[in-house]
């Protein structure tokens, strides 16, 4: 089947927290922000959660082995993981289970190791929660980012837990297995727990595999605890569903424990069916998705070649988030967002919110239409054109 990537609705009065940021806007101003898609979901999924809503019954759900089962086809046929359905803890998201774990497995003012510029909620987890961030800045050698081992083995050696983005947000690097398994290593020697968070796992452009963290070998299975969603795959942010995925029993207690001592046990039944419908319906959908990802990527980066040459674009193997140097305009971070949002009506993620390694830089979201987003670039080539 041939889907369509080039629809979409404004979502003004629809308490869309993106759209709510900007304030008032004038009609065709799409933010290109938050992680989560300026496109319809799939059809499949609206029509399955048309259903679920004219059935008119919405009380306390769960899920049981029909769920279990689909969550572990979709690991086998998409990402070749073999998983048992009891090692799923559910959570309402995988910033959730990101905070959950900081408290089941750390202690107050604990270090917890991350990999930077880094996704802003990492931090949040962490200090939120009196544990200590220690940061491994990622280096760039030769156009590509790198994780620094040396850095990162001296750091690990004084941490409790690694949290690791991957695919990695903002960056958009796919890590291949030797990267992780270096990783691993590192973390096995100095008896650290990694929390993987692969919530954009299926979002991976051409050329490029993703290796979930669990199917390392054993040991590495045996020291992670995986944080997979459908929110980013089918843009269901708000219908509340993840899955915490962790083969150890010991570590998958301690989790379980600790989200149910948050007194989070109740799941939205419109995310449960979305995700059963994603899962089993949806795979050709993920595939045109990525394709269409791509397109815009090699578009936006052509688009800067030719207009801004000096602006440089990340390599995007994973993720729909393309992070882009703007350091050549010469404004500070909070400055060069100012300008972006008052003069070009442009809104990003700004560099300086992923820690101090992403100042200068802007992350812009592609999961939209190619029309929202040649409108958004011609808006930014009129503000920097004559600087």
């Amino acid at each position: 089947m041939e889907y369509r990537f080039d629809v979409a609705h404004p979502r003004t009065d629809m308490e869309a927290a993106k759209w709510d940021e900007m304030g008032e806007q004038a009609p065709g101003i799409v933010p290109l922000s938050v992680a989560d898609m300026e496109l319809l979901s799939p059809p499949e999924i609206i029509e399955e959660l048309t259903k679920t809503a004219e059935f008119g019954m919405y009380g306390y759900t769960w899920w049981g082995s029909r769920y279990g089962n689909i969550v572990k086809q979709w690991m086998k046929e998409r990402h070749d993981w073999e998983i048992e359905p009891e090692w799923i803890v559910q959570t309402n998201g995988v910033v959730q289970g990101l905070y959950a774990a900081v408290r089941a497995y750390t202690e107050p003012e604990d270090k917890v190791l991350l990999i930077t510029p880094v996704y802003y909620p990492f931090y949040r987890a962490v200090t939120r929660n009196g544990r200590t961030v220690t940061e491994s800045p990622l280096k760039l050698v030769d156009g590509r980012y790198e994780i620094d081992f040396e850095d990162f083995e001296e750091k690990a050696k004084e941490a409790k837990m690694f949290i690791l983005c991957s695919p990695h947000n903002p960056v958009g690097r796919v890590w291949t297995e030797e990267e992780l398994r270096k990783i691993g290593d590192i973390c096995l020697r100095n008896h650290v727990l990694v929390i993987s968070d692969e919530i954009h796992f299926d979002l991976i452009m051409p050329g490029h595999h993703h290796t979930v963290y669990a199917t390392l070998g054993q040991k590495y299975a045996d020291n992670c605890v995986v944080c997979t969603a459908a929110s980013k795959t089918f843009s269901l942010a708000a219908l509340g569903v993840a899955n915490i995925i962790i083969p150890n029993k010991e570590l998958r207690d301690k989790f379980d424990a600790q989200v149910n001592v948050d007194g989070c046990y109740s799941y939205s039944i419109f995310g449960n069916r979305a995700l059963e419908t994603g899962y089993t319906k949806c795979a050709g959908w993920v595939d045109q998705l990525n394709q269409h990802i791509y397109d815009n990527y090699l578009y936006f980066k052509d688009f800067m070649a030719k207009n801004f040459p000096d602006v440089w674009v990340a390599d995007l193997q994973g993720t729909y988030l393309c992070w882009f140097d703007c350091r050549c305009f010469g404004m500070p971070g909070e400055e060069l967002a100012k300008y972006l949002r008052e003069e070009g009506k442009l809104f990003f993620d700004d560099g300086y919110i992923f820690g101090e390694a992403g100042d200068g830089y802007e992350r812009i979201n592609l999961a939209c239409t190619r029309k929202v987003l040649e409108e958004a670039l011609e808006r930014f080539k009129k503000i920097f054109e004559n600087k």
